[in-house]
């Protein structure tokens, strides 16, 4: 079935102007009386980014959540199975995978996601490309959402899970054997819960990105291509591409777009409350996620450069508010 759901009034409210009211501060604490209701959970799905593909359709069969205190149960899935283009998936139109499914106050070990995606010759998950559909393999059918978190009594949990393609989808050659073509698509998630949240938003002129000494053609002849925000936790952090190794990773990228006069590309994105540095490379077309394109002994080595300089911000209900602004 092919279904793109989107989110209840909830989200496109706190997606919008009334987001501070929505996320700023924690709702009152429940009188005694109260205090040993169930709790609910709704779960919905974004994503970031990624170049050189059109869509990304997952088949989505199931969800299972894991206490601590018995086996793993599975969650009323919407229109299951649910078959979504990744790509279409934005904060303004996410896709809603439980709805205020009733849930047991206490400990949970993790949420995890079954996805039919195998290299069968079925396309109920696969990538399109300009050579055509390729099947996604995902291994073991199943991803972990998230780890343990708590649920209280009462509580009414929202949570946004953002699918970070240019981390999670690769195309490594041989995949399913020979003359087979395929993706793998690997857990790269970020959690936002919606009780505290902020907006990130900004935009990037488009002299800057046509001045022949930022380069911005070095990825593709076409200037819109590669326009990407990356984010990373914490303050001062010098901005590095993705890849395997062992050192600074985003947390999420985020991709941009024309304004509607063509005089800048502009971004938005939700973050849970914190500290981040944000920085802009008109170059994420050869950002590859096996590889370093950042960073190397040699410069001549390096195919990804970021925009200085990068900038610090704070999401906070208390402190540097809970929405930004970075222009570049």
């Amino acid at each position: 079935m092919d279904i793109t759901i989107r989110m209840r009034a909830f989200l496109a409210a706190c997606a919008g102007l009334a987001l501070a009211a929505c996320s700023g501060g924690s709702s009152p604490a429940p009188t005694q009386a109260n205090n040993s209701g169930p709790a609910s959970l709704s779960v919905s799905l974004i994503d970031g980014p990624v170049d050189d593909v059109s869509a990304v359709w997952v088949e989505i069969s199931a969800l299972w959540l894991k206490s601590t205190s018995g086996p793993a149960e599975e969650l009323p899935l919407e229109g299951a199975p649910v078959q979504v283009n990744l790509l279409s998936l934005t904060p303004e139109n996410a896709a809603l995978l439980v709805d205020n499914a009733a849930i047991e106050a206490g400990s949970y070990e993790w949420l995890a996601m079954d996805v039919n995606a195998k290299i069968d010759g079925i396309l109920d998950s696969y990538v399109e490309t300009s050579n055509g559909w390729k099947e996604i393999f995902v291994p073991s059918g199943r991803v972990r959402l998230v780890g343990g978190f708590d649920a209280a009594p009462n509580e009414a949990m929202q949570l946004i899970f953002d699918w970070d393609l240019r981390r999670g989808l690769v195309h490594p050659p041989g995949l399913g054997g020979p003359n087979v073509d395929s993706y793998i698509l690997k857990p790269a998630f970020r959690v936002i819960d919606t009780s505290a949240f902020g907006r990130l938003s900004g935009s990037i002129a488009v002299d800057s990105v046509t001045l022949m000494d930022n380069a911005c053609d070095a990825d593709d002849a076409d200037l819109d291509v590669g326009n990407v925000i990356y984010i990373f936790a914490g303050h001062d952090v010098v901005p590095d591409d993705v890849d395997e190794e062992m050192d600074v990773e985003p947390l999420a990228t985020v991709d941009t777009t024309l304004s509607d006069d063509s005089t800048a590309y502009e971004y938005s994105t939700l973050l849970p409350f914190g500290d981040y540095t944000v920085a802009f490379t008109c170059q994420a077309g050869n950002d590859i996620a096996e590889s370093n394109e950042t960073g190397n002994e040699n410069a001549d080595d390096d195919t990804v450069a970021f925009f200085d300089p990068a900038v610090n911000i704070t999401l906070s209900d208390t402190m540097g508010g809970t929405s930004a602004v970075v222009d570049f």
